[in-house]
């Protein structure tokens, strides 16, 4: 089948303005539905045989030929989605293709080439460009910043909302959670996660003393309350006692700065001001990475286009960067 012959169908299913009316599937086309959009990727001549309804266009795009191709490819490659670079899609696609290879198997023989060969390329994209981009949560900031070490005791004050998202994310063997009121941090122990049984959890007394006793075992500690002068004073204390001997951090995500509090020249303590400007720079490394996917995928659907335009084999590539000169 000549790369002219692909066509896609892509349409969103749910807006901002909300559920879109259904577009009727495509008897020959191979289906992909995610709670957004449904893909229906078909040859020309499915396309041709008058099974797409007047209008159908509307509620969607229609991409043809390289422009198909390449939309498969960034959408495979997680940079159609609403969190970019995000992995399942590329599983939805894999099993969509094997349903529709299993349940159309004449069908699936003029396709198989491209998708065999988007499945390919789409691991090419993600291995060089997207693996490893990382998430920008309060709590996998937070986890980067403390350094995710699941040795020795991190100590989570507050029982909040702030703490409920950071708590998944403190890869620590011993997790203790104080706050002034226990029912709150129990219940969002219930709420947030079951923590694996080899991991041990331990909701502490609510007195001050209890809490003291934690900062000088902690080996990390991540306060998600407000600065507290009537207490921070004896926090800075008794982390201090075995500060450099246990050489943890602590991440303070209830001020912004230790400019005008007990916090002051601790040493090894990061604020919320650390945790946006982390987030700016893996934002900005974010966009790089993924813009060069963008490019990659335009790059690999143009050499698709001369490949079937020499007659290559769709699974395989002829071509180096230098043939792409002809399209620029």
């Amino acid at each position: 089948m000549s790369l002219l012959d692909l066509v896609v169908l892509n349409r969103r299913t749910v807006t901002d303005a909300g559920t879109v009316a259904a577009v009727p599937e495509l008897a020959d086309a191979c289906v992909v539905k995610t709670c957004l959009r449904e893909v229906q990727v078909a040859t020309r001549t499915v396309f041709d045989q008058g099974d797409v309804p007047a209008g159908a266009t509307a509620a969607g795009d229609l991409y043809q030929g390289a422009d198909a191709y390449g939309f498969l490819l960034r959408l495979a490659s997680g940079l159609e989605s609403e969190i970019a670079g995000e992995t399942e899609i590329f599983g939805q696609i894999k099993e969509a293709w094997r349903l529709y290879e299993s349940a159309h198997p004449d069908s699936a023989r003029a396709l198989r080439p491209w998708m065999q060969r988007l499945l390919q390329e789409t691991k090419e994209i993600r291995s060089e460009y997207i693996v490893g981009l990382g998430s920008a949560t309060y709590g996998s900031l937070a986890r980067r910043l403390i350094g995710g070490r699941p040795e020795g005791t991190t100590l989570l004050i507050g029982a909040g909302q702030l703490a409920a998202t950071v708590m998944p994310y403190l890869d620590s063997a011993d997790l203790r959670i104080y706050n002034r009121n226990p029912a709150r941090a129990f219940e969002m122990l219930r709420t947030v996660r079951a923590r694996d049984s080899s991991y041990r959890t331990t909701v502490l007394e609510p007195t001050l003393e209890a809490e003291l006793a934690a900062w000088r075992d902690a080996r990390d500690v991540v306060l998600c309350i407000p600065a507290d002068p009537e207490r921070d004073a004896a926090r800075v204390a008794a982390w201090r006692e075995h500060a450099e001997a246990r050489g943890g951090r602590i991440l303070h995500l209830g001020i912004m700065s230790t400019a005008g509090t007990a916090w002051s020249g601790v040493p090894r303590l990061a604020t919320l001001q650390d945790l946006f400007s982390l987030r700016d720079t893996q934002a900005e490394q974010r966009e790089a990475l993924l813009s060069r996917a963008r490019r990659a995928c335009l790059g690999k659907a143009q050499l698709a286009q001369l490949d079937d335009a020499d007659g290559s084999r769709p699974g395989t590539s002829n071509h180096g960067w230098e043939d792409l000169a002809v399209f620029l």
